[in-house]
């Protein structure tokens, strides 16, 4: 069976509750001095008091003090309660760490008296007295503070001396300012710091304003943050607007009659850990970017004194250069010094204007590891984008995706098969733009067909462009070919040109052009598409709320198909999106259903090959407008 440890009769109470005297207090309290003298109705001095909570006592804050007397001229009891800065007295336990207070539960606590040591100015404990009082010898008094078990005796002597108008009024003697650090622990501090002011004005004093003064360990002096139109305040002080180091605290209180008293200075140590600020000077962000440049890395202290720490020998400032997809195609180091106080700064070489990049938009972004002064890392980071301009050697990419190859070209010359019906579509990207695309009918005497007559000048079609990134193009080649210039049937090298403004990229493929009515056909599938909507009548509801384009019937032979949509543009050319099936097999239907969200106009157009007989033909499918039905 497991035993529990026995608990103290000590440990028991403070469980409970704190432990109590006979006279209902767990507080005891005792005076360095009993004996309090006015001169000239002012009170000058302080009194030293040692408050003790006895052992297993509880945490007390001592706030107020009340002071008893008999009056001497009705010999009636009199008492007067005054407000103090708080303070707060640990509890009655010692432990390990006897700088703090201690839990009865926690480890190695044993109950024990616990005693402080507190100097509070005569002019806050005992002016009510003395305004009562103005001229009396050896007044017997007691005060009694809030929570304590006893009441401490004093003796009160209050002496007149007559003012320069010969009326017998005490004359004003100027204030004598305290200042009590409330905030506990270890210094340095951090955060806020608790200080508590005592003007400790004359009792025939008007206040004017009491001013907590704080000078920095860099010399700058705050005396407009912390001030008051009584006679005692507590001040919160944010200590990390303040450099880390000394903060030298004056207290200076002032009469509505101008006279002033300063505190002595007190001295307190305080340390904020902040990480600095780091930012990219340059290049600006959005800058365009012609040549080799240099970026800029700057850092500013905050609070907290830093150090760098390097990442790649002495360097330690890592610039990475990411591209549009996000991927690294650049990293470089360099190294930050000071350039004055308090702020670093490095220098990059940069160059991203190299044959391997393109004009595009870069993202570069700064990193750094600074070490504060409390020994913590932090990691900082800053990133610009920026755009290249280059020239531009890069011609554009081009691809002929319909009709495509139904056999090796270098093993068999088979041709694609282009009819009065067929269409045909390209992709083509460049960085810079696309300014055009031609297409061109070239006949070759070599390769045509009997009774064939080659032009001079190949049949053209030039489409404008002028849009950078993929895109894709369809051109309905076969409803050109009966127009002026007229195709005649036979062989032809299909050639599509790419042009941005300065570079082309040709491709080039042999087709054979072709009225046959039979050669217009795609074995299996019908001649249109045939499109179908389920409507919804339903208030508000799109309608209808969804298509489905059909080509009749189901494929003889592998074909190879495109997927052309067009939501909300009819323009033939410039499909919205697109899907290649390279190669679909036999006894394919070709069925495409699309639901609608939104109103708009939509359709899906096919371009099919029959990849054994190299028949292409080109399905449009029909309009379909969606609208909202009425709420």
């Amino acid at each position: 069976m497991k035993k529990l440890p026995l608990l103290t009769l000590s440990l028991i109470l403070a469980a409970c509750g704190s432990q109590t005297s006979p006279e209902g207090g767990s507080v005891a309290v005792s005076a360095k001095s009993s004996t309090v003298t006015a001169a000239s109705g002012n009170l000058p001095g302080s009194t030293s008091f040692t408050f003790t909570n006895k052992a297993g006592g509880r945490e007390v804050t001592v706030s107020t003090a009340t002071i008893t007397w008999t009056d001497p001229t009705s010999n009636t009891a009199k008492s007067e309660t005054v407000n103090l800065s708080p303070f707060t007295l640990p509890s009655g336990f010692t432990c390990a760490n006897t700088t703090s207070s201690c839990n009865y539960n926690d480890p190695g606590t044993t109950p024990a008296d616990r005693s402080v040591e507190r100097t509070i100015s005569d002019a806050d404990l005992f002016s009510k007295v003395l305004a009562a009082n103005p001229a009396v010898t050896s007044l017997p008094l007691s005060v009694r503070f809030n929570d304590s078990q006893n009441a401490v005796p004093f003796t009160f002597t209050s002496k007149t001396t007559t003012g320069g108008d010969g009326s017998g009024t005490p004359a004003e003697t100027a204030p004598a300012p305290l200042i009590t650090i409330n905030s506990t622990g270890t210094p340095p501090f951090s955060g806020s710091l608790s200080v508590s002011v005592s003007g400790n004005f004359d009792v025939t004093s008007k206040v004017k304003s009491l001013v907590l003064e704080v000078r920095d360990s860099k010399g700058n002096i705050d005396n407009t943050t912390y001030t008051s139109a009584n006679a005692n305040a507590t001040f919160s002080i944010d200590t990390t607007k303040y450099a880390d180091g000394n903060l030298t605290l004056k207290a200076i209180a002032l009469t509505e009659s101008n006279l002033r008293g300063e505190s002595s200075l007190q001295t307190v140590n305080i340390l904020n850990v902040a990480a600095p600020t780091m930012s990219i000077v340059s290049p600006d962000a959005g800058a365009t970017i012609t040549g080799p440049t240099t970026v800029r890395v700057q850092f500013r202290q905050s609070v907290s004194t830093f150090k760098l720490q390097p990442i790649s020998g002495t360097d330690d400032v890592k610039l990475e250069v990411r591209d549009f997809r996000g991927q690294v195609v650049k990293t470089v180091y360099g190294q930050a010094l000071q350039v004055s106080s308090g702020i670093y700064e490095a220098f990059i070489p940069l160059d991203i204007i190299g044959p391997e990049f393109s004009s595009n938009t870069y993202n570069i972004t700064a990193t750094a590891q600074a070490i504060l002064a409390d020994g913590s890392t932090r990691s900082l980071s800053s990133s610009n984008n920026v755009t290249t301009q280059v020239s531009d050697n890069k011609p554009p990419a081009l691809s002929i995706l319909m009709p495509g190859y139904i056999a090796d070209p270098y093993a068999t010359p088979t041709r694609a098969i282009i009819t009065r019906t067929s269409a045909i579509a390209i992709q083509t990207s460049d960085d810079n733009g696309v300014s055009s695309l031609r297409v061109d009918l070239v006949c070759d005497p070599a390769t045509a067909v009997s009774g064939q007559v080659c032009p001079s000048a190949p049949y053209s079609y030039n489409v404008p462009v002028n849009l950078a990134g993929i895109m894709f193009r369809v051109f309905e080649l076969g409803a050109l070919m009966d127009a002026q210039p007229y195709v005649q049937n036979g062989n032809y090298t299909m050639r599509v040109t790419s042009y941005d403004g300065t570079n082309a990229n040709i491709q080039e493929m042999p087709i054979r052009i072709s009225r046959t009515a039979s050669e217009s056909m795609i074995a299996g599938l019908g001649s249109g598409v045939v499109t179908t909507v389920v409507p919804d009548s339903t208030p508000g509801a799109v309608n209808p709320t969804s298509a489905t384009w059909t080509i009749p019937g189901s494929t003889t032979n592998e074909v190879r198909v495109i997927t052309l949509a067009y939501d909300n543009s009819m323009a033939t050319l410039t499909p919205t999106r697109q899907r290649i099936d390279p190669v679909l097999p036999a006894g394919t239907v070709l069925s495409v259903t699309q639901a609608f969200k939104d109103e708009g106009s939509y359709r899906i157009d096919y371009i099919v090959q029959d990849l054994k007989t190299g028949f292409t033909r080109y399905y449009q499918g029909g309009e379909v407008v969606v609208k909202k039905n009425p709420s």
